[in-house]
């Protein structure tokens, strides 16, 4: 979201529209009051090598139908990094997650 708010221009409506998501969570996530801990985009690019590629695929009008294919895959891909699984869980406070190991 950063990606289309900052680099792009777009505003969070505008966010909101094409994800399927209200602007109150598109605000959430760009002050990062919800979603991921910065630290872990740094120590995991490949995260923000996903998040590029999906919003160029928005920013080219793709539909949902097409870049929520890349957005799967991109879960698989780092909830598979058993060290990223590790990190999530300790900055999440999750005792007893399992969801990597799906």
């Amino acid at each position: 979201m950063k990606e289309l708010s900052r680099k792009h221009g777009m505003k969070q409506s505008e966010i909101a529209k094409k994800l399927g998501i209200t602007q109150a969570s598109v605000s959430q996530y760009l002050n990062s009051t919800r979603g991921g801990d910065a630290r872990m985009i740094e120590q995991f690019p490949k995260i923000l090598e996903y998040a590029e590629s999906i919003s160029g695929r928005i920013l080219a009008g793709e539909g949902r139908n097409k870049w929520y294919g890349v957005l799967c895959e991109a879960c698989r891909d780092i909830r598979s990094d058993e060290e990223f699984c590790r990190m999530y869980s300790i900055a999440a406070n999750l005792v007893g997650c399992d969801t990597c190991n799906r």
